[in-house]
C-alpha cells in the first residue's frame, strides 16, 4: 500500500517523466524528472582547460585561446555538453516552464564548481535577465538557479547586474553577440572578491565576458563562470 506521501505525489505530481515520458515513480525523481534521466545526464571530464573550461584540451593546461587573448575571467566550467538529456532539462527549464528545476540544477552546478577548487565566493551572481522577456516567461531562470547554487555553497546572492535593451542571442553569429553583450551589462551594485557568475549555457562567451568585465567594474577582484552546459566546440572570444 502506498504511504501517504507516495499518494499526494502521485495525485498532485506529473505522471511521466519531462524528459523520457516514462512513468514517473515517486522514489527517485525530481522536479518531475526520473532518477534514470538524472543518471544519463553526461559530464564534462578532466582536463580541462582551467581557464574557459574548454573540455577538448588535451593536458589540462591553458588552451591556445586563452594564452593568445585571455578573458576576463579567471575560471569558467560547465557541468556538460549542451546535448542529450542536459539540453533538455536546460531546455525545460528555460522554456518549458519548469522553474522547479532550479534546485536540482544548482546542486549540480555547485558539485562542479567544488571540483574546480576554486575556493568559496564572496558573492554568487546570475546574468540577469531582460524586463520584458521576464515578464513573458513568468520568472527569470537564471536568477532562480544563482539562488540555488549560492544556496548549496553558503554564498551570498546578489542581483549585482542590470541588463538593457532586448537583443536575444539565440540564433545570432558570433560577432552579433559580441556587439549586442558588449553593451548589454552594467554594474548594478558593488561587490567584492571573490564572485561567481551563474548561467544557463556557454556558447561563444561573449555575454560570459561582458559580465565578467561589469563584475570587474563593480569591485570584484575574481570573477568565475559556471554555466549548466556548453554547446560543442563553442566560438572564441576574440
Amino acid at each position: 500500500m502506498a504511504t501517504f506521501a507516495e499518494a499526494l505525489a502521485l495525485t498532485f505530481l506529473p505522471s511521466t517523466c519531462a524528459t523520457c515520458r516514462t512513468a514517473l515513480p515517486w522514489a527517485g525523481s525530481r522536479a518531475g524528472i526520473c532518477a534514470g534521466c538524472w543518471g544519463r545526464v553526461v559530464a564534462h571530464r578532466s582536463p580541462l582547460c582551467p581557464v574557459c573550461g574548454d573540455p577538448e584540451t588535451a593536458s589540462g593546461d591553458e588552451c591556445l585561446a586563452c594564452r593568445s587573448d585571455r578573458p576576463p575571467w579567471r575560471g569558467a566550467a560547465s557541468v556538460g555538453p549542451y546535448q542529450g538529456v542536459l539540453r533538455d532539462l536546460v531546455l525545460l527549464f528555460k522554456a518549458g516552464g519548469r522553474d522547479e528545476l532550479a534546485r536540482p540544477l544548482g546542486e549540480l552546478l555547485a558539485s562542479r564548481c567544488r571540483l574546480q577548487e576554486w575556493g568559496q565566493p564572496d558573492a554568487v551572481v546570475a546574468v540577469p535577465m531582460t524586463w520584458t522577456r521576464r515578464l513573458r516567461r513568468g520568472y527569470d531562470q537564471a536568477d532562480l538557479l544563482g539562488r540555488a547554487v549560492a544556496h548549496e555553497l553558503g554564498a551570498h546572492f546578489a542581483r549585482a547586474l542590470s541588463r538593457r535593451g532586448r537583443g536575444a542571442q539565440v540564433g545570432r553569429s558570433r560577432a552579433e553577440r559580441l556587439r549586442l553583450s558588449a553593451r548589454a551589462f552594467s554594474p548594478r551594485r558593488r561587490v567584492s572578491g571573490r564572485v561567481l557568475l551563474v548561467d544557463d549555457v556557454f556558447t561563444t562567451g561573449a555575454t560570459a565576458a561582458a559580465c565578467a568585465r561589469s563584475l570587474s567594474h563593480a569591485g570584484a577582484d575574481e570573477v568565475y563562470v559556471l554555466t549548466i552546459a556548453r554547446t560543442p566546440q563553442s566560438g572564441r572570444i576574440a
